[in-house]
């Protein structure tokens, strides 16, 4: 074989999966709605079984007192791409103005219907709070809010619709002794019910990550153990309890993990994305069940220090993943597609390389068409960036 063949081979192999761009950027820019002023300071896409967009942001609203001090209030809204422009699903969503807001949740029932879930602080805690977008207006949820300053105080979820309704899984605190539980809620007869707990507390689960088949069975991921020796635990709902799926996953035993994420693919079996700790370095992973066991999709998909995947599934029932990738601190967003054998990897996709990308959000389209959105310092604000790729 001749030898620069030969080192071209050896190349290609230590540099992984494929990836795309170079001297050109992949997928096609198109504009956002006209947001209000402000840093965007979260972003959440989602696309409906007619293939309309929905956009959700936070963005603030600038400073506000209260009887604490100053604070840096926050807006929360949504908008519908409705093929030839952007229309706002009402106007501000915020429960209260002008309070803070974070950790925003966007979930799509089987019609359609938008359900968003978000933090609102209100001085020494957070309550999270619900909206669903029906009959032409959002839903007035303000008695469905979860986590009050109580040993029972929230601490993490996971959020998906059914039938115009949230479905979520919640952390909290153990009422005695130590230690956190995850349960499933829905809400029923005016209250939140519980399942029962998918693990003991001791071993602290948490970030846990939430998928729904077509009967309204719950599959859910969730890291568990000590934060440098953690793993992902995977367990579908079985009436009143939960059968874990496999063993843990990792490529490497026990270690730092972070971020899971979950989707079903056509035959209802999970695939898992996930964040591990390789050489010192955060490195994205996934494995698909196959009904028996945990198989993987190919190997390591990032090279640099990796964060805030985000995962879909394509019209062909392929994942598609996106992604953060930190060099210092600057932040560079990636695609990645799932072709049936290895891993198209492109990026990075930033409107300008030199400048900061965070929160980069996925929408999959009826057409194959896959939609990433993200939020990237122009002029040194914070703006949404949105691009269309081709099946």
């Amino acid at each position: 074989m001749p030898r620069f063949l030969l080192s071209v081979l050896v190349l290609s192999a230590l540099l992984g999966p494929a990836r795309a761009g170079g001297g050109t950027t992949p997928g096609a820019a198109f504009a956002p709605p006209s947001l209000p002023p402000g840093p965007v300071r979260d972003l959440k896409l989602a696309a409906d079984p007619q293939g309309r967009l929905i956009l959700a942001v936070i963005t603030d609203a600038g400073q506000a007192e209260s009887g604490r001090g100053t604070f840096t209030a926050r807006r929360v809204g949504a908008w519908q791409w409705q093929g030839q422009s952007w229309q706002p699903l009402g106007g501000v969503l915020n429960y209260d103005q002008p309070r803070p807001a974070a950790n925003l949740n966007l979930a799509l029932d089987d019609q359609g219907t938008p359900l968003l879930v978000w933090n609102e602080n209100y001085g020494d805690n957070d309550v999270v709070v619900f909206r669903a977008w029906t009959g032409g207006a959002w839903t007035d949820w303000a008695e469905r809010y979860l986590g009050i300053s109580s040993p029972q105080a929230a601490k993490t979820r996971a959020v998906v619709a059914r039938s115009g309704e949230p479905v979520l899984v919640w952390g909290e605190n153990v009422r005695e002794g130590v230690g956190t539980l995850l349960t499933l809620r829905r809400w029923q007869g005016g209250e939140w019910l519980r399942s029962a707990p998918l693990s003991g507390p001791r071993g602290y689960p948490r970030q846990p990550a939430l998928a729904l088949d077509a009967r309204g069975v719950a599959t859910v991921a969730w890291l568990e153990g000590d934060v440098a020796a953690a793993q992902v635990l995977v367990a579908r709902q079985d009436g009143a309890r939960w059968t874990r799926l496999g063993g843990p996953l990792s490529h490497a035993g026990r270690r730092y993990l972070a971020a899971p994420r979950l989707v079903l693919d056509p035959q209802g079996r999970p695939i898992v994305a996930w964040l591990e700790d390789t050489g010192g370095r955060d490195t994205l992973f996934v494995s698909r069940w196959t009904g028996a066991r945990w198989s993987s999709l190919g190997g390591a998909i990032s090279r640099d220090f990796a964060l805030a995947p985000a995962l879909v599934l394509d019209a062909k029932g392929q994942p598609v993943l996106a992604w953060t990738e930190e060099r210092g601190s600057l932040g560079r967003i990636f695609l990645a597609r799932w072709t049936g054998a290895a891993w198209t990897v492109s990026g990075p996709l930033n409107r300008d390389p030199s400048q900061d990308a965070r929160s980069p959000a996925l929408a999959a389209e009826p057409s194959g068409t896959v939609v990433l959105g993200w939020r990237e310092a122009v002029g040194g604000v914070y703006q949404a960036q949105l691009r269309r790729f081709g099946p």
